[in-house]
């Protein structure tokens, strides 16, 4: 008497093999004449290098306006922003990028990076009303954007960038955004298969009509890229 513990899963014209997809061996169900393969999780290949970030950037701020409209921002619409370097020799322009850690395929990327950074703030619905319960002085407003960094002629850095801007101070002038940043699969050449992710300060314009025009942005966190 066959013992049911003894039993296969499968019909009598059928059995579990191994057959080479690509190059690997993978389990399949051969079953009279159809082959069926069984699903396994896909092994992402381990880096070579990778490391700790830290970055900055200094920019300036172009012509702010209101999405989809000539009209320039205010604290009852939306505002996109556009803050951008073209980087170059010296300190205090453009995008730089340091590595606490460095493995053999990665190394820091030349300093003053061309950079562009789009911003958008929705003062619409500000997350946390100012002190007077308005859109004055410490209310907070959300914020997303994305900063390009051009590594070289054929390699661009893209992050993505989500969080909130807040009024500093009793100032309504000047914002300070605090949010994280991760990678986007737009980036390209040597910082292709970027894995990207940590928190963003932006001493940022806020758009608003007579208001500063010089950016600062700080990022901290985990930067990998290469083989």
């Amino acid at each position: 008497m066959k013992r049911w513990w003894n039993t296969s899963s499968y019909s009598a014209s059928a059995r579990v093999t191994r057959r080479r997809v690509g190059r690997a061996l993978v389990r399949v169900v051969v079953a009279g004449a159809v082959t069926l393969p069984i699903a396994k999780p896909e092994i992402r290949a381990p880096r070579t290098s990778g490391a700790a970030i830290q970055a900055w950037a200094f920019g300036t701020l172009s012509d702010p306006k209101q999405p989809r409209s000539s009209e320039g921002c205010d604290l009852q619409h939306v505002c996109e922003l556009v803050i951008s370097s073209t980087g170059g020799a010296g300190s205090g322009t453009g995008a730089t990028l340091k590595t606490a850690v460095v493995g053999t395929a990665q190394v820091d990327p030349p300093t003053n990076l061309p950079f562009t950074m789009t911003e958008t703030i929705d003062y619409q619905h500000p997350t946390t009303k100012g002190v007077h319960g308005d859109n004055g002085p410490g209310a907070c407003y959300p914020g997303s954007g994305v900063i390009t960094i051009a590594i070289d002629a054929s390699s661009t850095l893209v992050l993505d960038i989500v969080g909130q801007a807040c009024q500093v101070g009793s100032s309504t002038a000047q914002l300070l955004f605090t949010g994280s940043y991760v990678s986007d699969a737009a980036s390209s050449g040597r910082v292709s298969n970027a894995d990207a992710i940590g928190n963003v300060t932006i001493n940022t314009p806020s758009g608003l009509p007579g208001t500063g025009t010089n950016l600062k942005v700080s990022l901290v966190g985990q930067l990998m890229y290469g083989n």
